[in-house]
């Protein structure tokens, strides 16, 4: 099974963008989508027709891969870590000694 990310999206900004989890061993997107949107209305109370009403019309989904995403946190994290260190903004540890 894939774990996949669907995120609903509203058009006009009024609202932040909801998502939700889904793992299925469908491939088809439209398939993903339904399960996200099924998934999202459930944990919130929502019904279809609230759907629409808060403009919640754009679906976006892409494969969840955790791994994948914490590194690329921490790889970031580092990168603006080191350009503070650069720009003198932060300072760096002092290392411990050994007594």
């Amino acid at each position: 099974m894939t774990e996949y990310q669907v995120t609903l999206i509203d058009k006009t900004k009024k609202y932040k963008p909801v998502s939700a989890i889904v793992r299925t061993k469908a491939t088809i997107q439209a398939e993903i989508i339904k399960a996200g949107v099924e998934k999202i209305c459930m944990k919130r109370g929502w019904t279809s027709k609230e759907l629409k009403a808060y403009g919640y019309t754009t679906a976006k989904i892409r494969v969840y891969d955790k791994e994948k995403i914490e590194a690329e946190a921490r790889a970031r994290y580092e990168k603006i870590k080191e350009e503070k260190y650069a720009s003198g903004e932060w300072k760096r540890p002092k290392a411990k000694e050994d007594k």
